[in-house]
């Protein structure tokens, strides 16, 4: 099973929002973030840029309203 570290608006280590992440959900609203004990984290006007299991990184863009 792949766990992601998932980085807002960079690549960064001070850009990290959630670790072992297992599931994502993109809501028009937000993005909502479950890691492998089950806590929830939802990252508001986001999306989803890039996914990459090799590295096991996800990346989330601020969406500009």
């Amino acid at each position: 099973m792949c766990e992601f570290t998932v980085y807002l608006d960079g690549h960064e280590d001070g850009n990290i929002v959630a670790r072992s992440v297992i599931k994502a959900i993109v809501k028009p609203e937000y993005v909502s973030l479950m890691d492998t004990s089950g806590k929830v984290v939802k990252v508001p006007s986001a999306r989803i840029t890039k996914v990459d299991t090799i590295m096991t990184e996800l990346i989330l863009e601020t969406v500009k309203q």
